[in-house]
């Protein structure tokens, strides 16, 4: 069982999610209806409503290095 604040920091909400020691580690698998809180606690959005974003192609990149005296291509 977990803890969160939820409404400004004014309310708390029970889950059934397990806690983590390690939250940056572990990812939380959430199904496509539950809903998350953005912008600072003022607004929700569903989980499938946000849109999936190709990751950036990186190769051919360039790279500054050695304080920033040097350049590297990925």
């Amino acid at each position: 069982m977990t803890t969160y604040t939820t409404n400004r920091g004014t309310a708390t909400t029970k889950s059934n999610v397990p806690a983590s020691g390690n939250a940056v580690s572990t990812a939380v698998k959430v199904g496509k209806n539950e809903t998350l809180t953005i912008n600072r606690g003022t607004s929700t959005i569903k989980v499938k409503d946000i849109p999936a974003v190709a990751q950036p192609q990186l190769r051919g990149q360039k790279l500054t290095v050695n304080r920033g005296t040097g350049v590297k291509t990925l």
